[in-house]
């Protein structure tokens, strides 16, 4: 996490919560991930949009994905790009550019992301996922 990210409390919580998203992530571990959603859960693409009412509904929708990660060699995920800011009371959006990598170290993918974050009784939840151009990020300020 930036440093220049982490002056505003919110927006450090939430991107504490995002690295342990991102974590899980890695791990390819529906049952984990699908815990650091909120119910229901909303993803959104160019190809597709998916609601998700349920986390045994969100373990079924990342099975696929996360099976093709797989097969393809997938190691790990980074952030080069990664921004946060609250935009109200137990409400956050985490945007930023990513890279997935496979065990050789190849680059498998680079990809957009923009997440709404919910704040719940039991922490902060990911609400929305929206994949997009990685070159369009939403320009958010790096810390307040």
């Amino acid at each position: 996490m930036s440093d220049a990210l982490a002056n505003q409390p919110a927006e450090s919580e939430t991107l504490r919560t995002f690295d342990e998203y991102l974590l899980a992530s890695i791990s390819l571990d529906e049952k984990r991930v699908a815990a650091c959603y909120d119910e229901p859960f909303m993803y959104v693409s160019a190809e597709r949009s998916a609601a998700v009412a349920a986390r045994a509904d969100a373990q079924a929708f990342l099975r696929p994905g996360f099976k093709a990660l797989q097969e393809a060699g997938y190691t790990k995920t980074e952030f080069p790009v990664l921004r946060s800011q609250s935009v109200g009371t137990g409400l956050a959006v985490v945007s930023g550019a990513g890279v997935r990598y496979a065990n050789d170290g190849t680059q498998l993918a680079t990809f957009g992301v923009t997440h709404i974050w919910r704040k719940r009784p039991e922490g902060w939840r990911l609400a929305v996922t929206t994949v997009h151009d990685p070159k369009r990020p939403l320009a958010l300020p790096q810390g307040m």
